[in-house]
């Protein structure tokens, strides 16, 4: 689920950007995964499979850990860190993906929490992460108007 909102999310926002910039309709939301160029015929593809990627290579792992550990609450707090330092790479909507995965697998290290520790780690990871998506989701929105 927080990979298939992640993807969403990382497809959505730059397709606003572009429906902002180019004076469209708003209407076009509507069909957001369906690419409107050649650009998006290669990009939303890539993005869609790399946000699955990265949710089954590293989240997964973190996430099927038994070891009492609560790994999803550290990976997580890495993920939403390197959600924060994809902001400079914004434009393959990094922060956005990152900072999805650190929120999942931070809200997974929440829930084991109780019996595995590390309450603390998993609530900054689900912080971090929030913050990566919403740099992420503004840079995209508000990219104009945040340029000096």
């Amino acid at each position: 689920m927080g990979a298939a909102v992640t993807a969403g999310a990382a497809v959505f926002f730059p397709r606003v950007q572009g429906i902002r910039d180019s004076g469209d309709s708003w209407w076009r939301l509507a069909t957001f995964f369906v690419p409107q160029d050649l650009e998006g015929v290669v990009l939303v593809p890539l993005v869609i499979l790399g946000t699955t990627a990265l949710f089954a290579f590293v989240g997964r792992p973190a996430w099927e850990d038994t070891g009492g550990r609560n790994r999803p609450a550290k990976v997580g707090v890495v993920c939403g860190i390197a959600g924060l330092v994809g902001v400079l790479a914004f434009w393959l909507s990094a922060p956005i993906i990152f900072g999805g995965l650190a929120v999942t697998l931070g809200a997974e290290g929440r829930h084991r929490a109780a019996g595995e520790g590390r309450g603390a780690l998993a609530a900054a990871a689900i912080g971090v992460g929030a913050v990566a998506v919403a740099v992420g989701a503004a840079i995209w929105v508000f990219g104009e108007e945040l340029s000096i």
